[in-house]
Parts: structure tokens; C-alpha cells; sequence
């Protein structure tokens, strides 16, 4: 989804099919969708970090900015790592922070948006990013084996691949409760 490119004109069709994927009103969208245009318009329809952590206290219901948690907030959506979001991966930012979700389905619900070659399972090379997306989130040490662990306890996955689901379950308990928030 980071690959798209922002849409230039927005039409019925575009709305409804964004409304129909998120369970956001017509109108919640048109108005995110300015919000976002409004925030990036310097960079050309692409939000970068700083962009983000403008909006980020008011788009989480924080009365505060905590630029720490909107850096992570940033960095778990940029799916592609391109230093920039497109509107897609705001909206999977926004609909994540309006939601208030736990740790497993934050990360499963944001898997499931980076451009995956069978939707809904990993790779081991997805499951890496998404792995190291975790670790960056998380404030991690580089020298863990939790990745490991939890590939091999899924055993590789059939033909290669893991459910989602089943590769966040196993990976989330394994990381230490001081950094998983």
C-alpha cells in the first residue's frame, strides 16, 4: 500500500471503497483525507515524521504530544520504510489510535497492510520487516532471538509461509512486558 501514489481527484467510488475497508463514514474520510492533504502538502502528497508528529496528539486524543510514541506510531505504518507515509498507511495510523487495540491485534492489523505477496500470511523475509518493525516500535536490543523463536516454534509455515495471526501469537509473549505497551 506505501507504493500508491496519493489520490489527486477523489470520487464516489473512492470514498465508498475506503469507507467500505475501514467502517468509516463518506464524510470521516473526506475529512481525514483533507486533514492529510492539508498536513503534507509541502511534500507532495507523502506524510513525513515531522508532519505526523503535528497531528499525532489530536488524532490520538491526547491532550500532549509525546514525539517518542508518535515516532513509533510512524515508523509501525511506514509498511515500505520509504521515511515517508502515504494516505493508506495514515489511515491504518489513525483507525489504530481511534481503536485502542492490544498489543497482538496492533501488530496483525498492521501486517496485514504491508504489501504482502500472499495476503494474509508471511514470508520468512515478511515476517523479518515486520519483525524489525516491531523491534523499532518497541525500543528492542538488536541481540534477541525472539524472531527466531518464534519462526521455528511455527515450524516455517506451509510452503514457506505463516498466518499472520499466527506469527504475531507467537512472537508478542516472547517479548519482555517492559518494552510491549
Amino acid at each position: 500500500m506505501g507504493n500508491r501514489q496519493p489520490v489527486a481527484a477523489w470520487n464516489t467510488w473512492d470514498i465508498n471503497a475506503y469507507s467500505q475497508m475501514t467502517g468509516l463514514s463518506p464524510a470521516q474520510i473526506q475529512q481525514l483525507y483533507t486533514l492529510f492533504q492539508q498536513q503534507s502538502a509541502s511534500t507532495g502528497g507523502r506524510m513525513t515524521i515531522n508532519e505526523f508528529k503535528a497531528i499525532y496528539a489530536s488524532i490520538a486524543g491526547l491532550s500532549w504530544t509525546f514525539n517518542a510514541d508518535a515516532e513509533r506510531v510512524f515508523l509501525m505504518f511506514d509498511a515500505d520504510g520509504n521515511g515517508v507515509l502515504s494516505f493508506e498507511e495514515f489511515l491504518m495510523a489513525y483507525l489504530m489510535l481511534q481503536r485502542g487495540v492490544t498489543p497482538i491485534q496492533r501488530w496483525t492489523y498492521a501486517a496485514n497492510y504491508y504489501p504482502l505477496t500472499q495476503p494474509g500470511y508471511l514470508s520468512a523475509q515478511e515476517a523479518q520487516l515486520l519483525f524489525n518493525n516491531m523491534q523499532q516500535f518497541y525500543n528492542i536490543p538488536a541481540q534477541n532471538t525472539y524472531f527466531t523463536q518464534a519462526w521455528s516454534q511455527l515450524g516455517g509455515g506451509v510452503n514457506g509461509y505463516v498466518p499472520v495471526t499466527s506469527f504475531v501469537q507467537a512472537v508478542v509473549p516472547l517479548i519482555p512486558q517492559t518494552y510491549i505497551w
